[in-house]
């Protein structure tokens, strides 16, 4: 879960949202469940490329960002 809250604070500050926010549209369009499964790989990767994929995910699912 600090791996989450990682990207979950990462992801507020470069999108100006509350965290609070972030959170419920994590939770609501299967990031966090994407970032659990994956975190082998994406917890070796930079910050960028991390909310970058987290952008795509969101992207993929109709979501706007």
């Amino acid at each position: 879960m600090e791996f989450v809250s990682f990207c979950i604070e990462n992801f507020k500050v470069k999108f100006q949202m509350k965290g609070r926010d972030v959170s419920v549209l994590f939770y609501e369009s299967g990031i966090t469940d994407f970032l659990i499964e994956d975190y082998d790989l994406l917890h070796t990767q930079g910050k960028e490329f991390i909310l970058s994929e987290i952008e795509l995910f969101l992207q993929n699912r109709g979501y706007k960002v």
